[in-house]
């Protein structure tokens, strides 16, 4: 795997729009489909199904790919060529749908991918960073798939919404009871529905969220501790400060001091 190399060809980002351009396609490249936002069916050769945010669809080249989404979507989506010597590469999926528990990894990769484009549906030239980007979604497939042959558990639709949710409103004021009577369940069985499907409550994901990004704006701006707080969804510094501190093990002033390049 080390010596599989990831060549893109296009990248996109798009939406939120309502639905596709154009329902169904057929590359000459591999080709994923990831959404961040909305949902959409799928038929890929002998393979159909339903894909929401955490869901990486795969497409191998010249198979037909339909696809149709009921709403609104937002996805980005990529063609690529893998290249590897000796043996089949472990990085190429090995189905269509592709869920990925690790939304905290992901959810980050694809920011980094977005940076890449600043302009949503606009294409953008390919960049060794791109090709870096693809590369990690295609192992945190691979990643998935290893752990499913040690445990398979299935993916829970609802919880899905949840993501979806908490990951468009994340910098927003949040409430878990509001998600639980959006998806008609008990805030209780949220949680641990939520723990069950991810590994972590719904709280934590929140928090992790919130604190890559706070990560992200101490090293790559100047904004103020007010600022970055307000950003990522916390009401003033001195409580962002008391949570960065508590989570990552050194105060927000020390970490931009320590790891910014």
């Amino acid at each position: 795997m080390p010596d599989d190399k990831v060549e893109v060809v296009l990248y996109t980002y798009a939406g939120p729009q309502p639905g596709f351009l154009l329902p169904e396609d057929t590359y000459d490249s591999s080709a994923v489909l990831c959404v961040e936002f909305g949902s959409f069916e799928f038929e890929i050769g002998n393979e159909s199904g339903h894909a929401a945010m955490g869901d990486i669809v795969f497409c191998p080249p010249g198979v037909l790919f339909k696809r149709k989404s009921p709403g609104e979507i937002a996805f980005h989506m990529i063609l690529f060529n893998l290249f590897t010597q000796g043996e089949p590469s472990l990085l190429k999926p090995q189905s269509a749908k592709n869920s990925i528990s690790d939304l905290v990894r992901l959810s980050s990769t694809y920011t980094y991918l977005r940076k890449l484009q600043h302009q949503p549906g606009a294409t953008r030239p390919i960049t060794s960073m791109t090709n870096h980007l693809v590369k990690d979604l295609l192992f945190l497939c691979q990643q998935e798939r290893a752990a499913t042959e040690i445990y398979k558990k299935p993916t829970d639709p609802l919880m899905q919404q949840a993501v979806g949710y908490i990951y468009r409103n994340v910098f927003s004021e949040i409430s878990m009871q509001e998600i639980a009577n959006r998806l008609g369940i008990k805030q209780p069985q949220l949680t641990r529905r939520f723990q069950a499907a991810y590994g972590v409550v719904p709280v934590e994901f929140v928090t992790r969220l919130r604190l890559e990004e706070a990560k992200k704006l101490l090293l790559q701006t100047d904004d103020t501790l007010e600022t970055i707080a307000l950003r990522c969804g916390y009401e003033n510094g001195s409580y962002l400060s008391r949570i960065f501190s508590t989570k990552i093990g050194t105060s927000p002033s020390l970490f931009r001091k320590n790891y910014r390049v």
